[in-house]
């Protein structure tokens, strides 16, 4: 028995520790939420909101600019930590994240409820705060919301690895053959490999034995995607525009736009990237010279 429950919890485990494509969230999305919210409510009247002795269209309304305002500030909360904090997003992450902006949400619209509640109904505004009552309306109705997202997003998802698996087939022999295609493989043979252009590749980032891959898509927008390796097995870092500048990132040299710091170590700038990529000291003299030698044949080419 207690063999059985230590397996099923591996297998969880191995779950909630898989990658999970993280989403940074606007005001689209936070307008789109609240909208739901808001129509949800005013279409059923659940919970009694039919009794509500004023305008049920205001009184719903609150509710849903109560939901944008808390996911605007959700969002922006989690964009700051994103951008300071070096984490890999995985299914647990994504589980925390859920409940944490449901739990804003609910927290919200329960200050929202009580003031409404003293002004029109008289209550005491502690008496009517009842945040359990929030909680208990909000995650059921919340949850069914991020169910949906989650499989219109793993829909989407399946149909962008389907669209690569294609470009995998067509292009792979080119990879092999050519040093302008770079192919890069997962551990994990169900996985499909990541088959790119040089020009296309922003950086390589290593995380335990995972590499997140920045690139520019078809549309030119940064996109990321999760492979099971490790910068040690990647045959890529013999082509001449990728350079390992630390022991945990390689980087395109064609995309950087600016460089900060000293022998001691530099900060890289690359072009449609906000994050700074660090090229430590053991690889700092080596990284200016290459640098130097490229501005020099450079400078001969315009001659």
């Amino acid at each position: 028995m207690n063999t059985q429950i230590s397996t099923r919890l591996g297998r969880l485990k191995e779950v909630v520790d898989k990658p999970y494509p993280f989403v940074y969230g606007g005001w689209k999305s936070a307008v789109i939420v609240g909208l739901a919210v808001f129509l949800f409510l005013f279409t059923f009247e659940p919970l009694g909101l039919n009794r509500f002795p004023g305008n049920t269209f205001f009184y719903t309304l609150g509710f849903g600019l109560i939901t944008i305002a808390c996911l605007l500030f959700d969002y922006w909360l989690i964009n700051q930590f994103m951008k300071r904090v070096k984490i890999l997003w995985t299914v647990w992450c994504e589980i925390l994240w859920n409940i944490f902006f449901l739990s804003t949400i609910a927290i919200g619209n329960g200050i929202y409820n009580a003031v409404v509640g003293f002004f029109f109904f008289h209550q005491d505004i502690w008496g009517a705060l009842q945040l359990s009552n929030a909680f208990i309306v909000t995650f059921p109705v919340g949850i069914l919301f991020a169910i949906i997202f989650a499989l219109s997003r793993n829909a989407g998802i399946k149909v962008m690895q389907r669209d690569n698996n294609t470009v995998d087939a067509v292009t792979g022999s080119q990879a092999r053959e050519s040093m302008d295609f770079i192919c890069i493989s997962s551990v994990n043979k169900k996985d499909p490999d990541v088959v790119l252009t040089a020009d296309r590749i922003l950086y390589i980032e290593s995380m335990g034995n995972l590499l997140k891959i920045h690139y520019l898509s078809d549309e030119a927008k940064v996109t990321t995607r999760v492979v099971r390796n490790t910068l040690k097995n990647l045959a890529v870092l013999e082509h001449p525009d990728l350079y390992r500048c630390h022991r945990s990132f390689v980087l395109n040299r064609r995309m950087i736009n600016q460089i900060n710091g000293n022998s001691n170590g530099y900060m890289v700038k690359l072009m449609h990237v906000e994050d700074e990529i660090p090229v430590s000291r053991k690889y700092a003299a080596d990284f200016i010279q290459m640098q130097n030698a490229d501005r020099t044949s450079y400078t001969r080419q315009e001659t």
